[in-house]
């Protein structure tokens, strides 16, 4: 009886479920176009990045300009993912190299790896940086992006991207553009009115196919012009400007970093590795100073950073402040900022997986003995405070 049973519920559920599919079918149908619009909407939104000259066989995207101009610095989220971006750079290495003295420009191929896509774009480049164009084998490249082939308006003003080097090819200088891309990222972490940096896995290949391809960590600078737009400010290119003529706070955060960091090699009169930017908010008259190339400093110790004769001291692990004398009130403004930070500058050393312990662990030292001066009002009247730069 009970399997009777079973046997004539299971017919019912049967048909139940034919009469569902037979539905479903029916209106499947009558509405396919309706399904198929909304099928190709679902796949262009997915996939925004491959719009158009797509290889099916290798999945490469040839002609890149709506991607490069839209998706740079939003999908890509350049400057806010630290996740190293792979990339490839292929040109002339000999050329490059013989010509890096030279102002003009050379063409190269950038590629850049996202996942299963290729993104490539005709670019220009040429070497950059007065000192490391005649000291590194490899010098700092300037990549230059056609200000008219973008049509995206963030774009407009960020024709140019400078990208730090390995310098030479071994893995002490390696460990330099990784240590001092760290140092932009503690200033980072001090203020918004700094530069923004992004970590690149770089593959450079020879077109000329003398050099075999090879991959070395280098990094992305964010333009000038992005930085003071994030800061609604605009960009002033005045050399004539001394430190007492910038805003006192920010100016007491630049010279305490550099004495945290062991650098000296910066100057606002002059704008040496320093930018200056100015609110629009008229009610704000003075203008902020921005920090950049630590390659000089303690922290990162190269074996070609000798301090200035002037200075005093016998190498560049030695601390020298060299800011001007400001009202105390905005030293232990920037004393009390460092202090809150303090725990997040040895997390991103401590945490960084791309630098060996022996190097993280002599970082961690050089910030120890910072916060040791930090903590002592003797150590810091001594060093900081009547260490400063009457003019």
């Amino acid at each position: 009886m009970l399997a009777k049973n079973n046997k004539h519920l299971i017919m019912n559920i049967t048909s139940y479920l034919t009469k569902i599919i037979n539905e479903v079918l029916c209106c499947v149908n009558k509405n396919l176009k309706f399904i198929t619009v909304i099928i190709l909407i679902f796949i262009f939104s997915a996939f925004p990045a491959v719009s158009q000259g797509v290889d099916d066989e290798n999945d490469i995207v040839t002609d890149s300009t709506d991607v490069l101009s839209v998706d740079f610095y939003q999908s890509w989220e350049l400057f806010s993912n630290d996740d190293p971006l792979a990339l490839s750079l292929a040109f002339d290495m000999k050329e490059f190299k013989k010509g890096k003295f030279e102002a003009d420009k050379m063409p190269a191929l950038l590629s850049v790896h996202l996942k299963d896509t290729i993104v490539r774009k005709d670019i220009k480049i040429k070497a950059r940086g007065v000192f490391r164009k005649k000291y590194c084998q490899f010098p700092p490249i300037k990549l230059s992006l056609k200000k008219a082939e973008f049509t995206s308006e963030y774009m407009e003003e960020q024709t140019t991207l400078k990208f730090v080097t390995h310098c030479k090819n071994s893995k002490m200088f390696e460990s330099y553009i990784l240590k001092e891309y760290l140092v932009y990222k503690m200033y980072n972490i001090l203020t918004d009115i700094s530069f923004r940096v992004r970590l690149v896995q770089m593959e450079y290949i020879d077109t000329q196919e003398k050099d075999k391809p090879f991959v070395k960590y280098g990094f992305i600078i964010e333009h000038i012009n992005s930085v003071a737009d994030r800061n609604n400010s605009l960009r002033i290119k005045s050399e004539k400007l001394a430190q007492r003529h910038m805003e006192k706070d920010m100016m007491a955060i630049v010279s305490l970093f550099e004495f945290m960091i062991g650098n000296t090699d910066w100057s606002v009169t002059g704008l040496h590795n320093m930018k200056i930017i100015k609110s629009k908010d008229f009610t704000k008259h003075e203008p902020f100073p921005v920090p950049y190339d630590f390659d000089y400093s303690g922290m990162v110790n190269t074996s070609y950073a000798i301090p200035s004769e002037i200075l005093g001291i016998e190498s560049v692990r030695e601390r020298k402040y060299w800011g001007v004398c400001l009202p105390e009130e905005n030293v232990m403004n920037a004393k009390a900022i460092f202090l809150s930070r303090k725990n997040s500058f040895y997390e991103l050393v401590q945490e960084f997986p791309f630098l060996d312990k022996s190097v993280k662990r002599e970082m961690v030292d050089y910030l120890d003995s910072f916060y040791r001066i930090l903590d002592s009002d003797f150590l810091l009247n001594r060093d900081v405070l009547s260490g400063c730069k009457v003019k």
